[in-house]
């Protein structure tokens, strides 16, 4: 228990929330294990207290003392704690300002049954506990006799159930001799037999010390037959010892002849198989020097492959550029509506072959390691906007504005970040793209947000179109990942990349609120306020 400086439980252990809030605040300042440490300053040793449930228990309190300086002891100690000083005539004697004590409560049973459990189980003995004053704190021949004077009258049948009287006064000498018998004098606990009806009985006792205190003495009472059992079980420890031995010997000679006859066996077994792991190891040496070389053939392919694809790519956009030109410039001079429609088809195809070579040297550049990242800084949300308004524009060429419905909502305030701005544009249109190409009528939103006390934006493209095959969902940001013939699979691989580049995350999934369709996101992270707020300043106020 923890009392404080008034004697009020403030903490106790082992019970349970509803037991500490009706002892919470108890009274316990009447209490020797309280009033002795209030008084003293020291520990204290306490003799069987019966405890509020009626039950002997064995004390040992504890006092919680602060150090304070006397001379302020009266303007910085209120209430009823104790102050103490050591050099009262000092003005700056230190002081032991008193808070209460730390108790430690056993009970008596509980501490002899912990004692009995130490001796040998086969005999038969009595224990007994004696404090330093005699009185009984635990038997296990007699517990009525619980709080009595072991010197009193009636005191032998806690120890023996039938005494002669003619061993009274020499138990009673025993025990005011143990009773004054602590080590130190020159004694460490002795034993004596008593006469009994029954028999000749052995007491021993032995003095228990805390902290140069004699706190208490322990009591052993057994009968003379001990030595006879002690007797037998060393015969019979003996006859067991010569029936081991004799099994060990046969079992260790048994166990030697199998281990001779394996060892012959598994000497002739380890021979073939180091043979055949030798045959083993020049056959996988052999292995890994054609695999060496077709790895070498493989990377040298690899490169001429990268090298190819690489320079068609360029080849291509050669002429795709004049191409497109020359269309434009037909369109704007053709009259005839059929030679329009025939001109658009071109451009648009035109496009197309131009998007896919670019889509081919991005992918040759992001697996050579030679993707370059032209970062600024800029608004986010009028990037996206200018975006999806472009996007809302060709729609309406196409004639899908009365089919798709193209939307734009920015849930920040101040949405800086540092990036490409090119490259995030080509993000965005690449999952603008998709949500066109398989919305064929719906709805398609942009949403930019930031959510509270995160460091990224977030940007959704959701859309109410045919939503994503099962098929395609584990590999979805994986080269040439589609099931469509009007795609190559490349756009979202690149996202992917030049998203990760920036330091932000993609994923995509079918809408989950019970809707048809996807929805795609990617994030950005959040510009340091900090250090944008150091460099605005720096800027503004110039060098030093």
């Amino acid at each position: 228990m923890w009392l404080d400086q008034y004697g009020k439980i403030v903490w106790i252990s082992n019970i349970n929330a509803t037991t500490y809030q009706k002892y919470k605040g108890f009274d316990l300042s009447y209490r020797q294990y309280f009033t002795v440490p209030q008084s003293t300053h020291s520990k204290y040793y306490s003799s069987t207290i019966q405890s509020n449930d009626n039950v002997p228990r064995l004390y040992i309190s504890y006092p919680l003392l602060s150090n304070s300086n006397a001379n302020n002891s009266n303007n910085n100690n209120s209430g009823s704690s104790t102050v103490v000083s050591s050099r009262a005539n000092s003005s700056s004697s230190v002081s032991k300002i008193f808070n209460g004590v730390m108790v430690a409560g056993i009970r008596t049973d509980t501490l002899g049954d912990f004692l009995k459990d130490q001796l040998f189980p086969g005999f038969r003995s009595n224990i007994a506990i004696l404090d330093k004053d005699g009185n009984i704190l635990y038997s296990t021949n007699n517990q009525t006799q619980i709080g009595k004077n072991a010197l009193t009258p009636n005191f032998q049948t806690a120890f023996l159930n039938v005494i002669s009287p003619d061993s009274k006064s020499s138990l009673n000498g025993l025990l005011r001799r143990s009773l004054q018998d602590i080590p130190g004098n020159g004694s460490n606990g002795n034993s004596e037999d008593i006469l009994a009806k029954s028999g000749l009985y052995t007491i021993a006792y032995q003095p228990i010390i805390v902290d140069r205190n004699h706190f208490l003495t322990f009591y052993t009472i057994a009968p003379h037959d001990i030595a006879s059992n002690v007797s037998n079980l060393a015969s019979q420890a003996k006859n067991f010892s010569t029936f081991m031995i004799t099994i060990i010997g046969a079992v260790a000679f048994s166990i030697a002849l199998l281990v001779l006859s394996w060892n012959k066996r598994l000497k002739m077994i380890i021979n073939m198989r180091t043979e055949e792991l030798r045959n083993t190891n020049e056959s996988l040496a052999e292995l890994n020097k054609q695999l060496s070389l077709t790895n070498e053939q493989l990377k040298h392919r690899d490169k001429m492959q990268s090298e190819f694809v690489n320079v068609a790519a360029h080849e291509l956009r050669t002429p795709i550029q004049p191409i497109i030109s020359l269309t434009e410039v037909l369109k704007s001079k053709a009259e005839d509506r059929e030679q329009l429609r025939l001109l658009d088809i071109t451009s648009r195809n035109a496009r197309r072959l131009l998007h896919l070579a670019d889509d081919i040297l991005d992918v040759t550049r992001i697996e050579s390691n030679s993707l370059q990242l032209n970062k600024e800084r800029f608004n986010l949300s009028e990037v996206i906007s200018n975006t999806v308004q472009d996007y809302r524009n060709e729609i309406r060429k196409a004639g899908g504005a009365a089919n798709i419905e193209l939307s734009y909502t920015s849930e920040c305030g101040d949405s800086v970040v540092e990036a490409d701005k090119n490259r995030l544009v080509q993000v965005i249109s690449n999952l603008l793209s998709n949500a066109v190409k398989f919305t064929k009528k719906g709805s398609i939103s942009v949403t930019l947000e930031k959510k509270q006390n995160s460091n990224e934006f977030i940007v959704r493209i959701r859309d109410s179109g045919i939503g994503l095959d099962k098929e395609i969902v584990p590999r979805l940001f994986e080269k040439f990942a589609s099931k469509s013939f009007e795609g190559t699979g490349l756009g979202l691989f690149i996202s992917k990349k030049i998203v990760v580049a920036h330091g932000g995350r993609i994923w995509g999934e079918n809408n989950t609120d019970g809707t048809k369709g996807a929805s795609f996101y990617f994030s950005l992270p959040v510009i340091n306020q900090d250090l944008q707020l150091l460099e605005e300043t720096a800027f503004k106020d110039g060098p030093n």
